[in-house]
């Protein structure tokens, strides 16, 4: 009780300090009236606020960055992504961002630093909230998505992975040029940052001097408009979202568009696992931005020599299709029913649709189910759509359809479906 007493102080200081003296902020000479708080996750906060001047709604995201050198470029990173994006209608965009200077409190769990950075992003905010309360809702009321509206609306989520999955360069783009130069931003920011940190430890970050082995290194994952250089214009730079999940999937206020959010964990892709190092790296990368029950399997046990590409994202989707057939994510729903760990489901593919029977674990049982099975507990879900979803959840990545073989798939399911009876469950 008394740990809770202290959360609920410390969640209370830390936002007085971020809007002192009245719930206001000022974001490039732009006014906003704090709202409410929308939600949180690790060392990010997002605020439903009111721009004062024309009374209009948005969603702003605050990111504090309390360790130092490079922090700074990894949340601005995600504002480099949208800007790459922005001409995408599925994919959200930043409509403005900026990085400022935080003044010390004790209050801050930042331990008071008066240099540390913080980065607030200005996003567009949908009334409809995301897939995830949505099916809340359904949990709640005992409804369900019409099944024909959810395949639509998770084939325009698919588009919108195309959209990355085979992005062409387009260096002479006002998009790419935005981008880049936010990335300018980041590296000023942190190199600002550094120069008043002590060095600690012998100062492991690469020196000035050091920059030209770069070009012998290992593609990172956390690179973006970076992992375009040496790239023609017009030739391939994919990228995978790589924390596709139900909560990252706004709904437009039409209530049939998907926006695909959060591009925190935007990777270029295909990465070469080519040293144990950067397995470990990747892997750290994913246990931090990649949600753990819709988390792809390669992800979490990564190989060296292995190479790990855009169908992480086909596995999420399956896992997002799922969990609004049912409810939540398949792995979740089978570690719970078994009280094995989850991980070790993923591994190894272990998991099945609410009326199939407990012996036919992992999903793979034959399309007609039989009408026993199709009595037991459980959403009435069509095989095609379940197909689908065992396609997508096939543990080799090899064996995963790609992009545009999924979405021809989900084009011919759904153009065999017959008319909802109702709108989407919202």
């Amino acid at each position: 009780m008394a740990q809770y007493f202290f959360d609920l102080l410390y969640n209370f200081t830390d936002c007085m300090c971020c809007f002192p003296s009245s719930p206001q902020l000022k974001i490039n000479n732009r006014s906003f009236k704090l709202l409410r708080l929308l939600g949180e996750g690790g060392f990010s906060y997002v605020y439903l606020v009111q721009d004062k001047t024309t009374s209009e709604l948005f969603a702003l995201k605050k990111i504090r960055c309390p360790f130092g050198q490079e922090s700074v470029s990894q949340a601005l990173k995600e504002v480099e992504a949208y800007n790459l994006f922005n001409s995408q209608s599925n994919i959200i965009h930043s409509i403005d961002h900026c990085v400022s200077t935080e003044s010390g409190s004790k209050f801050r769990s930042d331990g008071g630093d008066p240099g540390s950075k913080t980065v607030y992003i200005l996003l567009p905010y949908y009334q409809r909230g995301n897939l995830q309360d949505a099916i809340n809702a359904n949990l709640v009321n005992h409804t369900k998505f019409p099944e024909k509206r959810l395949m639509v609306l998770i084939l325009g989520v698919a588009d919108a992975l195309r959209s990355m999955h085979q992005y062409r360069v387009k260096s002479g783009a006002a998009s790419t040029r935005k981008a880049k130069g936010v990335r300018r931003e980041g590296e000023q920011a942190d190199e600002e940052r550094g120069m008043q940190m002590k060095p600690k430890r012998g100062a492991s970050h690469r020196m000035v001097e050091g920059e030209e082995d770069e070009e012998n290194e290992p593609l990172m994952d956390d690179e973006v408009t970076r992992s375009q250089e040496g790239v023609e214009d017009g030739d391939l730079r994919p990228y995978a979202h790589r924390d596709v999940k139900p909560g990252n999937i706004m709904i437009d206020d039409n209530g049939q568009s998907p926006i695909l959010m959060d591009l925190g964990s935007l990777a270029p892709s295909p990465i070469a696992i080519t040293s144990r190092s950067l397995a470990l790296a990747v892997q750290d990368t994913a246990a931090e931005h990649s949600t753990m029950p819709y988390r792809a399997p390669e992800l979490f046990d990564v190989k060296t020599g292995s190479m790990i590409d855009t169908k992480v994202d086909i596995w999420s989707l399956g896992c997002t299709l799922y969990a609004c057939l049912v409810g939540k994510s398949p792995f979740e729903a089978r570690s719970e029913e078994t009280g094995g760990s989850l991980s070790m489901c993923v591994l190894g593919g272990d998991w099945r649709f609410p009326d199939e029977k407990s012996g036919a674990s992992k999903g793979k049982g034959k399309s007609g189910e039989s009408e026993e099975a199709s009595k037991s507990d459980g959403p009435a879900i069509s095989a095609p759509v379940k197909d689908i979803v065992r396609k997508c959840l096939t543990v080799e990545p090899s064996e995963r359809p790609d992009i545009d073989e999924l979405i021809e798939l989900m084009k011919g399911v759904i153009e065999q479906m017959p008319e909802d009876d109702a709108g989407p469950s919202q």
